[in-house]
């Protein structure tokens, strides 16, 4: 009967999934007729219980409005070559991330700012999809800042060398993978902290 339905998503609150995108950028202004578009949705797992740190799989995905500038691809180590090879377009991107991780939409998700979901909802918004994601966002930026007591919130790797935590090596920042793998580690350094 529809009355015995649950009006509220069950969500799992036993793992957090970390995205960190990437976007064509340039120095300074894009060319006449580009503007900034996802290129790479960085993924990564968070387990609640134990607080391990779980890789998701590479989502590289192909601009249609913009090229990878040579700051851009300086910056991130990403070509155009490599996105048109193995990129796929953002809606069957975003159809990669819920074949990875499930029902997206009954899942905490967290990134480092508001950025990652700003642009997703745009590039949602622009290719007529519906957003994705459940609203319960976490704003690990802020989350950590707030937990370890500091005055106000930090870059990405300076969080991190506050926090003790040494960069994975062979990673590489501005690579959406290898960053929200970071992200994670954070997220999960500030909760063990809470736990005592």
């Amino acid at each position: 009967m529809e009355a015995d339905r649950p009006r509220h998503p069950h969500f799992d609150l036993s793992r957090i999934l970390v995205i960190d995108l990437e976007a064509t950028c340039w120095q300074g202004t894009p060319p006449p007729g580009e503007e900034s578009e996802v290129i790479e949705i960085g993924n990564a797992v968070l387990h609640v219980g134990d607080l391990r740190v779980e890789p998701g799989p590479e989502i590289l995905v192909q601009p249609i409005r913009s090229s990878v500038s040579l700051f851009c691809r300086e910056l991130t180590s990403l070509t155009q070559e490599m996105l048109q090879e193995r990129g796929l377009t953002f809606p069957r991107a975003i159809e990669a991330l819920e074949e990875a991780h499930g029902k997206l939409r009954a899942t905490v998700w967290a990134s480092y700012g508001g950025y990652d979901r700003k642009m997703l909802l745009a590039e949602c918004e622009r290719f007529g999809l519906d957003f994705p994601l459940s609203d319960t966002h976490l704003n690990v930026k802020r989350l950590v800042a707030l937990i370890a007591g500091w005055t106000r919130e930090t870059g990405m790797m300076k969080a991190m060398r506050r926090l003790g935590l040494e960069a994975t090596p062979n990673g590489r920042h501005h690579r959406g993978g290898d960053d929200a793998l970071e992200i994670a580690r954070m997220l999960g350094r500030a909760m063990r902290g809470l736990r005592g």
